[in-house]
């Protein structure tokens, strides 16, 4: 009986640990009005993992065949690492806390946000061993894409 109830503790401990994961949320504050002039975009983050962190980055839109964008973009200010960690804050990573702002372009290497979709791609960071955090989220430049 106590291997039983060692087991369903232990089973239920892990789908716990699961679902912590798989509880990333970034929310852009502003997915159809960003400026063209600025391209700055809001975000939030909630949910974040206590052993990890997360990226975000600004990217094509994801083909189906391959579930990855084609293209980011390079620029630095177009990627956040975010972790509250404090290790990982000493190497450059934001907090999880408050809004965070992401700068993005309409014209990248091998990306054109007027045009075609582009989204904001989320992942946990390289300290993790699963994609529970990924995330595409749509973005748009004051309403004019055409996509």
């Amino acid at each position: 009986m106590k291997k039983k109830i060692a087991f369903v503790s232990a089973l239920l401990l892990a789908l716990s640990v699961q679902t912590a994961e798989a509880a990333v949320k970034v929310t852009v504050l502003n997915p159809s009005k960003v400026s063209t002039k600025t391209g700055l975009v809001t975000l939030t983050v909630s949910g974040l993992p206590t052993e990890h962190g997360i990226y975000i980055s600004q990217c094509m839109g994801i083909d189906k065949a391959t579930k990855v964008p084609s293209a980011c973009n390079p620029a630095k200010a177009s990627k956040l690492w975010i972790s509250n960690l404090a290790a990982d804050q000493k190497m450059g990573a934001k907090p999880g806390k408050g809004k965070l702002t992401l700068k993005v372009d309409k014209y990248f290497k091998d990306g054109d946000c007027i045009h075609t979709k582009c989204i904001i791609y989320v992942t946990n960071d390289h300290n993790a061993t699963d994609k529970t955090a990924t995330q595409a989220i749509a973005f748009k430049f004051g309403g004019i894409n055409l996509f």
